[in-house]
């Protein structure tokens, strides 16, 4: 054969088929574009010198990880769909004197082309919109923009690598669906499915079951910290319940419907229903596909948005005063009230000292002691606790210990509890009676103070349970758990020391004091045994929570827009191949007396019920995993459920707008196949 016969070949046959190349070519260009900018963002160093940009770089670091997983897993189903409207032209190739590897050449440069065009085209995209992305990227995280124009060697050499590797494995696996079928198989490949599916009620029923216990799970969760450790479990029985539920489920409701004859024997639902039913076995895995993508970009969006918008919320719980100090030190000692005085003084005096006013001054101490709270009781013994991975972590709990005093003088109130008694508070869900065991050591409860949990800890224990017991002599109490150590043999109580308060300077004051009252903390406590200690200002620490949150916003809209073009790639497919298998079904209907406006009914019937499912199972699990979204929420300190509440209700808007664009731009596709 003639030199390049086959790039003639592979050309022909891609103009042929430009309504299934040209969208395939376009995501791909997408996906080269996106990973280049998030690693350019991520990996190029250009933010890392800025204040702040380095936590938002480490999100976008690891945005380009999962844009890298998601390109390969999606572009393998995407050549997977394409390659199988090709199989009819590859079989006739085989009839017409063809072999395998004359064919395994034509796919071989199909690939090359698509590979080199997707991959040059993206790169250039992606560096022509990195700037405008990095412009984007620092507005959100409020850092100082560069307007010099920069490209990244490496993230162009990691692009071209990557997406190198993946078109050669789309390669081996076209050449795997071709060469394993006969010439007939491959013509016949498009007739796949034209035998009447059978409903599966087993694989139905345990398709429920698996997404009834991935929905169990998400509701069950109560703390913040079982929802960081089972949140991925939960989504993963629910995606696999979906997809089972889907593919049992759509041919159950096909079946149902055509038993329905008021609803079945209608011309506008007659042809729609006959033709979901041969094919919804196969394409109830395209549903489930479309139905996970819309969860995703809900749920990122969703929960994205929130914190960005909330990012004052949580900065102001973190750090509800303009300077904030903290030491702890595990184990008893005598002298660590004194020592809590001497640093109070010591920070006040030097505030003053630095032109400050000081206000609203808030210190204190407590004891703590952590374990396995169940029944009113914490198990401080943790020999029974080594195996973790049979831990409830909803049960694992903080006991604070404050003395009556030391809480009156600090918050303003005038409690009086009694030996053997404590007044408790807590801001989780914990159902705890009238006695408290610590330990070996019963409290009677005389009271509760939940309300006003907030005033000892503003982000009331995010991370795990707290529990803040007010007691009559807090040295006397933390003496009774001197004995107890962990299973590294270190003291399990530790004594934690706070100081907050007002300043009145401005922001580049806040922040140059709380330099300095680090020094002094350090001076003072350097070589004491103390494990930890520090000073923090408000103003210090809002570039951090603006430049995470940003990063987190930033990554969510670009993710979110993957996830978008991925689902419309997905239904564009699903549509035009459905268009081509019913062309000759409505085609007989028009023979025998269906005309256009009975056409336009029953595609419109037909594409209701496919475009609805989706949408019902997505929304249906926003409203599950909402919930442990807002768990996962409060480890950022953000503690508002009505604002992720508004945050997903917008985004549910927003993406039922582009949905129901996506779906009048495919329906009229598919019906002009049609008809």
């Amino acid at each position: 054969m003639k030199a390049g016969f086959y790039p003639k070949m592979a050309i022909g046959g891609m103009r042929k088929n430009g309504r299934l190349y040209v969208p395939y070519m376009i995501t791909c260009i997408l996906m080269v574009a996106m990973f280049y900018i998030l690693h350019f963002l991520g990996f190029s160093g250009v933010m890392r010198g800025m204040a702040g940009g380095g936590t938002a770089t480490d999100m976008v670091a690891l945005g380009s990880y999962i844009m890298a997983i998601f390109a390969t897993i999606f572009l393998f189903y995407t050549q997977s769909t394409l390659v199988k409207g090709r199989k009819k032209e590859f079989g006739l190739y085989s009839i017409l004197g063809m072999n395998k590897r004359n064919i395994g050449k034509i796919i071989f440069w199909e690939t090359a082309i698509t590979g080199i065009v997707s991959i040059v085209v993206g790169l250039l995209t992606g560096i022509g919109l990195s700037k405008l992305a990095e412009l984007g990227f620092t507005k959100l995280i409020a850092v100082p923009t560069r307007y010099e124009f920069s490209v990244s060697g490496s993230s162009v050499v990691t692009t071209l690598i990557l997406f190198t590797v993946i078109f050669f494995f789309i390669y081996l696996n076209t050449i795997r669906q071709v060469r394993f079928a006969n010439p007939i198989q491959l013509i016949n490949a498009g007739k796949a499915g034209e035998k009447p599916p059978k409903a599966n009620w087993v694989v139905g029923i345990l398709g429920l079951v698996i997404l009834g216990a991935g929905y169990v799970l998400a509701l069950k969760i109560e703390q913040p910290l079982s929802a960081l450790l089972w949140f991925f479990v939960a989504v993963i029985l629910i995606i696999i319940g979906t997809y089972l539920c889907l593919v049992a489920g759509s041919v159950i409701l096909c079946k149902l419907l055509q038993k329905n004859k008021n609803f079945y024997y209608k011309t506008n639902h007659f042809v729609s229903v006959s033709s979901m039913a041969y094919r919804m076995k196969r394409n109830g895995a395209s549903l489930a596909s479309i139905c996970i993508l819309i969860t995703m970009i809900l749920v990122t969006l969703s929960s994205t948005t929130s914190l960005y918008t909330g990012a004052e919320q949580c900065l102001n719980a973190h750090y509800p005063n303009e300077i904030g100090a903290f030491a702890c030190k595990y184990g008893y000692d005598d002298n660590l009230p004194s020592q809590g005085e001497r640093l109070d003084e010591i920070l006040i005096a030097t505030s003053e000292e630095n032109g400050a006013t000081v206000t609203n001054n808030c210190t204190y101490f407590v004891y703590s002691i952590s374990g396995y709270f169940e029944n009113d009781r914490l198990e401080v013994n943790l020999n029974s606790l080594t195996n973790m991975a049979f831990i409830d972590y909803d049960k694992v709990a903080q006991i604070q210990f404050i003395d009556d005093d030391d809480y009156n003088r600090t918050f303003g109130h005038s409690v009086k509890v009694n030996p053997g008694e404590a007044i408790l508070g807590t801001a989780k869900k914990i159902d705890i009676g009238n006695e408290v065991t610590i330990g070996e050591v019963t409290f009677k409860i005389t009271e509760r103070f939940d309300d006003k949990v907030s005033e000892i800890d503003s982000t009331a224990g995010a991370a795990s349970p707290t529990i803040y017991m007010i007691v009559d002599d807090v040295d006397a109490v933390a003496q009774k758990y001197i004995q107890y150590e962990d299973y590294n043999g270190e003291p399990m109580l530790a004594w934690f020391w706070y100081c907050r308060f007002d300043t009145g300077l401005d922001v580049d004051g806040q922040i140059k004091l709380a330099e300095t009252l680090s020094e002094k903390i350090k001076e003072e406590l350097q070589g004491k045994g103390f494990s930890n200690y520090y000073c923090e200002s408000h103003e210090a620490e809002r570039g951090d929570f603006i430049s995470t949150f940003g990063g987190l916003f930033f990554l969510g809209i670009l993710l979110s827009i993957i996830f978008l073009v991925s689902c419309v790639v997905i239904i564009y497919y699903k549509q035009i191949s459905e268009g081509f298998e019913d062309q000759a079904r409505f085609g007989i209907m028009q023979k025998v007396g269906m005309n256009g406006d009975e056409i336009k009914k029953s595609v419109n019937s037909q594409m209701l019920t496919v475009f609805m499912i989706p949408v019902i199972f997505a929304c249906v699990h926003l409203v599950v995993v909402l919930p442990i979204v807002n768990k996962l929420l409060m480890l950022f300190g953000l503690f508002n459920f009505g604002l992720l509440l508004i945050c997903a209700g917008v985004c549910v808007l927003v993406c039922g707008l582009f949905y129901a664009l996506i779906y009048k731009v495919t329906s009229n596709a598919y019906y002009k196949i049609v008809s």
